[in-house]
């Protein structure tokens, strides 16, 4: 049984970077004045803790909980803004920090601890998070600010930003402002340099050449004229060969 297709809609469309949810306790809720309560399982969206998207229980598959639903929309999100990770909202590890986070596993990251109201910048954070294990590292030199570049940003992500294959791409999408929009999201655009670089320098896949044409022979049909290759006669004397 899938997702009801409002539901999906819903989280796709909320603006919010990571889509990253977390469980809530079960609702009863009146949807007929003339019926009793019923059920739904409600979820919360991790990084603004105001969107509380939900679905009646008789519409779940069979004995989803609050956790499995937040999950599959996490990941359900996260594949179609094309996250390789997202995390978000409040961690407990070491002493515990506030972190939003997504990678595209190209060296980009999009990152925003404010809410920790510290001095601690947002890569910092992010190397915290590495190092408490709420998130892994592509390479060891990830745990070295030395390697990082940032840049603020806003963006909103009603809609998917894609691809994303490079820092460039983020910054040209109107989804993107440099200055504070309602709707949109306050964000660090990180780089980690080794890996932005070979990104950059790889640029877009290019295609493969096609191969040679088969050359044709006696009894072959021509693919251009659709004539059959046979001994063909000449004004004077004869080929061999199609219409074409």
């Amino acid at each position: 049984m899938a997702l009801p297709a409002a539901l999906l809609a819903a989280v796709e469309r909320h603006s919010c970077f990571t889509g990253c949810y977390r469980s809530e306790s079960e609702v009863q809720v009146c949807i007929d004045p003339a019926q009793a309560l019923v059920p739904t399982v409600p979820v919360c969206c991790s990084d603004c803790l105001n969107f509380h998207p939900a679905a009646l229980v008789s519409l779940l598959p069979l004995g989803m909980t609050s956790y499995a639903l937040a999950n599959a929309l996490t990941a359900h999100v996260r594949a179609l803004r094309g996250y390789k990770w997202a995390t978000g909202g409040y961690h407990t590890a070491g002493t515990g920090f506030w972190l939003n986070a997504a990678y595209y596993g190209n060296g980009l990251f999009l990152v925003d601890a404010a809410r920790n109201r510290n001095t601690r910048t947002d890569v910092d954070m992010l190397i915290e998070a590495f190092q408490h294990g709420v998130v892994q590292p592509d390479d060891a030199r990830m745990l070295d600010p030395s390697y990082y570049t940032s840049e603020l940003a806003y963006i909103n992500m009603s809609r998917p930003i894609l691809p994303v294959r490079c820092k460039q791409d983020l910054l040209a999408s109107p989804q993107r402002s440099a200055t504070p929009r309602q709707g949109f999201s306050r964000v660090s655009i990180v780089e980690f340099q080794p890996l932005a670089a070979l990104a950059s320098s790889a640029g877009p896949p290019s295609a493969k050449p096609a191969p040679p044409p088969r050359e044709l022979t006696l009894g072959d049909t021509c693919p251009t004229c659709g004539a059959v290759v046979m001994e063909r006669p000449l004004f004077s004397g004869t080929f061999v060969g199609c219409l074409c």
